[in-house]
């Protein structure tokens, strides 16, 4: 009954997040996925101790282990639209090479700049 409890905690937090994301993308008009937006904002969170990692863990856990259950419907999108895909091959591999490349430099350098963040704020919470 425990594990029941936290995973529904857990899958709360994260949908809150999402949702509060969304309210704020469409309140401000802000050209930005509302996923995106809650993943930073839930970042930020655990980052600053807001949520205890403990309270998403068992959530998380189950999501991860279930990862394969979310690539069955783009599998069948793959097979409903292939006419597609052989006529666009190139430019969807240039699209692929160029944003998965700018995927990892954003994420190196947000995680970059996020350590040294937290490198700084253990310093100042040690000096205090």
């Amino acid at each position: 009954m425990k594990t029941i409890v936290r995973f529904v905690l857990g899958l709360l937090i994260l949908m809150g997040f999402y949702y509060i994301s969304s309210f704020v993308v469409k309140l401000l008009n802000i050209p930005l996925a509302p996923a995106i937006l809650g993943l930073i904002l839930f970042s930020f969170a655990l980052v600053e101790g807001l949520i205890k990692e403990e309270w998403i863990q068992t959530t998380c856990d189950c999501l991860i282990k279930n990862m394969a259950m979310f690539i069955v419907p783009f599998m069948g999108g793959l097979v409903l639209y292939k006419h597609m895909l052989v006529k666009n091959w190139f430019v969807i591999l240039i699209v692929i090479f160029v944003t998965t490349t700018i995927t990892i430099v954003v994420t190196g350098l947000f995680v970059e700049y996020g350590l040294k963040y937290l490198r700084l704020y253990r310093k100042r919470k040690n000096n205090d």
